[in-house]
């Protein structure tokens, strides 16, 4: 598999849970810290990351992430926020770029049940051939390895958000699927890789890639494989519910 193709936006999303009963603000700033070095890594270069604002001009005054470290503005409005609506937290920073081309990245610690509980979604816009196919697959399993996550998908032109996925209550597919285990490669012949996620000498989940291009949401083709897997995986009984992650 060769280079990424590059403008392409993909958008990764995926949820976890925390060892703790209840997020404190100092591991939502770690979690945050990390998020941002892997982006780094995935882009080999390192973003300067803005709050959100009403305008582009007051977004760009409000530099919340630099060479990976929080600013002291950004710092002392997060916990505040953190404090006074606990358990609620919801942040949002990106990369000032153009609507084309602006990397985002979106964390919400909402009203669960269970207040460990935390969805990220992050856009990204690759620009350089640097970034590859197998980059994409180290920074999945990274986030994989790092937190304890239900699931991690990969998407693009809306395969997910419009409907393309054969079960509208359950996980999709698209580029690519991480789900918490294990699962033989033979079992899903459908998919193009179906790749182990290891935390240490154990096995900890599976990667399961349904294209071997980079995946296109209007391609009819990559529709039809991600479509079979999902198919696959819901026979095997590992795609679960989107109200049982």
């Amino acid at each position: 598999m060769g280079a990424l193709i590059m403008d392409t936006r993909f958008i990764v999303r995926f949820d976890f849970r925390s060892q703790v009963d209840d997020i404190e603000f100092s591991e939502v700033l770690r979690q945050f810290n990390f998020i941002v070095e892997e982006i780094d890594d995935l882009f080999q270069t390192k973003k300067k990351w803005y709050e959100q604002g009403y305008s582009r001009k007051q977004a760009l005054s409000q530099v919340a992430f630099e060479d990976g470290t929080i600013s002291e503005r950004t710092h002392s409005k997060w916990i505040r926020r953190f404090n006074k609506d606990k358990p609620l937290f919801i942040e949002g920073v990106w990369d000032a770029g153009d609507d084309d081309h602006s990397c985002g990245i979106s964390y919400r610690k909402m009203f669960y049940d269970e207040r460990n509980r935390v969805s990220v979604e992050l856009s990204l816009v690759p620009q350089s051939e640097k970034v590859t196919y197998s980059n994409f697959v180290v920074f999945i399993s990274r986030i994989a390895s790092f937190f304890n996550c239900s699931y991690v998908n990969v998407d693009s032109k809306g395969y997910g958000v419009l409907g393309k996925n054969v079960f509208p209550d359950r996980l999709c597919v698209g580029w690519m699927l991480y789900v918490p285990h294990f699962i033989l490669p033979e079992l899903i012949q459908e998919a193009a890789k179906v790749i182990p996620v290891m935390d240490a000498d154990k096995p900890k989940g599976t990667i399961i890639v349904s294209t071997e291009d980079v995946f296109d949401g209007n391609n009819k083709e990559h529709i039809g494989k991600a479509n079979d897997v999902e198919i696959k995986l819901l026979d095997l009984g590992f795609l679960p519910l989107i109200t049982e992650l």
